[in-house]
């Protein structure tokens, strides 16, 4: 079972209460996952997020032969939000770049995190438009300072 100390490493769970923490940690499972391992591909339907307990994952698109890196993440980090706000494919793909362990969010677990704690909810939304906000302005430093 995931524990509390695990969610709270987490930026999206960082601000939760407890309480709150209590409510939703049946829902997150933990999995190990070897150097290699492809989390999801690009254009890949969607349905699940990861938390990073430990370890890095890649983040990169293809085009053509070549893997575009685009970031990594480690601790406390996570990825494949979108996928559990929108029912679009994934806009990257995801491999293990040093053994992990993850927690994974399944999207049916997500609504139920959501209805589970109202209050924790909103911290949890608020948290996800930060980050989402941040690496689309990183995003477009990137951009401006190819061209």
């Amino acid at each position: 079972m995931v524990d509390i100390k695990d969610l709270q490493q987490i930026y999206i769970f960082s601000d939760l209460t407890a309480d709150e923490l209590e409510r939703i940690k049946p829902l997150i499972f933990e999995k190990e996952f070897r150097k290699g391992t492809a989390l999801f591909f690009e254009g890949m339907a969607g349905g699940i997020m990861y938390l990073v307990k430990s370890g890095q994952i890649e983040i990169y698109k293809r085009q053509g032969s070549l893997e575009i890196p685009i970031t990594t993440l480690g601790p406390g980090d996570f990825l494949g939000e979108m996928s559990l706000l929108d029912d679009e494919p994934r806009s990257a793909a995801a491999r293990v770049s040093q053994d992990a362990v993850l927690l994974v969010v399944t999207k049916r677990h997500f609504q139920e995190i959501l209805k589970a704690s109202p209050e924790g909810a909103n911290k949890i939304f608020i948290a996800l438009l930060k980050i989402m906000s941040k690496r689309l302005r990183d995003t477009n430093q990137k951009l401006i300072q190819s061209s």
